[in-house]
């Protein structure tokens, strides 16, 4: 009995949207590199992309034709090459054209005409899939394209307009990893539908590994286990964590698949991000009581699975030095998410930045219980227009990507700046970012206390029993947590040249008098009120702040603005 095989979501959406006669052109992306289950008759393998379409295409199509730039045009079998040629030939004739000889071509110039004849033949039932579609149409400026890259781009977007293809029964498959490779005016085409390929989720990971030959692989974790704890590797890479251990003898346990599970993800994102392992939580953070009361609140949310509870951002706001991003890693400690960081995604080449940050948001959706952070997001993400619209479509990414609440509790994405006036409005509204959290020098003395003990503990200063941070606090009025951390840091160098291992009073009060605070007061006293201005919550606020109507805050950022000029344009 040739019953239908059950297939991936992306293989039956891309079955019913054809039957259904939306379109005859479909753009494949994303896990494309992959392995694919094909169930049939009670037996399932575990495909290539190539060999999965040709027998899924292969049980309704008389030609399934694939091709990429290097192997030329290739067929799941000899008679369907017969078939190709003879159909090609029968529109050559047509056409005035000689028949076919010798050796099929290769280059795009040469095949796109023969698919051409092949899929705007209504008698015919073919499918055609080319992959690497993105050497063939690649992303660019029209006034930067070659004038076969542009011939190219006139040929797909003809063939998604021609009425022959549209009501023949043929079909145009084109398969790339990227879409941002892709000239965007072929994904902006009504025509051909984009249908994403994600990474397997626990279930297929499960079955996979379940039929897998573990006989000789040292599992000290079960087959269950490791099919939820591999959220975000490919059924490709899981197999090879899989024969690494085999051939290693070393023993698959929560580590050894979390190391290879960090190492195998920043290379596949090319060094677009970074896994953070915080090696501090809250404990380690002096001061900023009301805050960390506030995460700790939303961490406990998280642990618990209470995701309606959770934000889907937050944005931490204030001047340099404040401890952002160590309070974004230390939260990332407390509630147990696995914690990225955004690298250097942008790119020179056109749709290349926006190719990475899909690339980024497609891993981050497939682990799960991420907290995504971005430091310095005033240049990451502000939608200037000096670059040709980049920054519009990556803020236009972020916004769509936090406005999916299947993310909420799932996804928390950390925003850190000292500027947010440079950040879009619409970004930044609740519903996206539901938490600003204001970041201001400490206030008094007690909380640079707290911060000079904090400090110490995570960096495992020795001090001395005649040392009184109090004393040592009391001498730096003004100074960030940064700053802070700078005087603790000089201290040591004053110790180290007497041959001290722990730090002595003296050594500090010298530190504090030699160590200079950031003197662009006017800066920090315009990026505070950054902070006051976008705050989410009145106890946020420092007591000084608190009683501030909003036109008084904004009466005191223009103020600033005219005193620094062209330095906060």
């Amino acid at each position: 009995m040739n019953r239908t095989p059950t297939l991936p979501s992306w293989a039956q959406e891309l079955r019913e949207r054809y039957l259904a006669g939306e379109a005859s052109m479909f753009l494949i992306h994303g896990n494309v590199r992959d392995l694919y289950p094909w169930d049939e008759d009670g037996t399932t393998r575990y495909l290539p992309m190539r060999s999965f379409l040709e027998r899924f295409l292969g049980r309704a199509k008389d030609i399934v034709t694939y091709y990429n730039c290097s192997e030329g045009l290739e067929f799941a079998d000899r008679p369907m090459r017969g078939r190709f040629i003879k159909a090609v030939n029968a529109r050559r004739a047509v056409n005035g054209q000689g028949p076919l000889s010798g050796a099929l071509p290769r280059s795009p110039a040469e095949v796109l005409p023969m698919i051409e004849d092949l899929v705007t033949d209504t008698t015919q039932n073919a499918s055609v899939v080319l992959d690497y579609a993105e050497t063939v149409v690649p992303s660019g400026d029209l006034s930067f394209m070659s004038e076969a890259d542009k011939a190219n781009l006139v040929s797909f977007q003809r063939w998604s307009w021609d009425p022959s293809l549209l009501n023949s029964n043929n079909l145009i498959i084109l398969v790339t990893e990227n879409i941002g490779d892709i000239n965007r005016r072929v994904v902006a085409t009504a025509q051909i539908v984009p249908i994403q390929v994600p990474l397997p989720d626990t279930q297929t990971r499960g079955a996979f590994i379940g039929r897998q030959d573990l006989a000789k692989v040292n599992m000290e974790i079960s087959p269950e286990q490791l099919g939820e704890h591999t959220a975000g590797l490919s059924l490709v890479q899981i197999r090879g964590v899989l024969r690494n251990a085999r051939q290693s003898a070393r023993p698959v346990t929560f580590r050894t698949v979390s190391l290879r599970k960090k190492a195998i993800i920043e290379q596949e994102c090319h060094g677009l991000v970074e896994f953070v392992d915080p090696k501090h939580n809250f404990s380690h953070v002096g001061g900023l009581e009301g805050v960390k009361g506030d995460l700790m609140r939303i961490a406990d949310a998280i642990r618990k699975g209470h995701r309606n509870r959770v934000p889907m951002g937050l944005i931490f706001v204030g001047p340099m030095g404040t401890g952002k991003t160590y309070l974004a890693e230390a939260f990332a400690g407390e509630s147990g998410l696995t914690c990225l960081k955004f690298k250097n995604f942008r790119e020179k080449w056109v749709g290349s930045t926006e190719s990475n940050l899909d690339k980024i948001l497609q891993v981050v959706d497939a682990l799960g219980y991420v907290l995504l952070i971005i430091d310095e997001a005033d240049r990451s993400m502000s939608a200037g227009d000096s670059d040709g619209g980049t920054s519009s479509r990556v803020v236009a990414r972020i916004k769509e990507f936090m406005s999916d609440t299947s993310h909420r509790g799932r996804v928390v994405i950390v925003m850190m700046t000292n500027r947010p006036d440079k950040l879009d409005t619409d970004l930044k509204r609740p519903g996206r970012f539901d938490v600003k959290v204001p970041f201001f020098f400490p206030e008094e003395q007690e909380e640079r206390t707290q911060i000079l003990a904090a400090i110490t503990r995570k960096a495992e200063l020795k001090l001395h029993d005649d040392v009184d941070l109090d004393a040592v606090s009391a001498q730096l009025e003004g100074y960030s947590a940064a700053e802070l951390e700078a005087v603790l840091l000089a201290a040591g160098g004053f110790a180290s040249e007497h041959n001290r291992e722990a730090l002595h009073q003296e050594d500090l009060m010298l530190a504090a008098e030699d160590v200079i605070p950031s003197r662009d007061v006017r800066m920090l006293e315009f990026m505070e009120m950054l902070a006051v201005f976008e705050a989410s919550s009145q106890r946020m606020l420092p007591e000084r702040y608190r009683d501030l109507t909003t036109d008084e805050v904004l009466e005191r950022l223009d103020r600033a603005r005219m005193l620094l000029g062209s330095r906060v344009s």
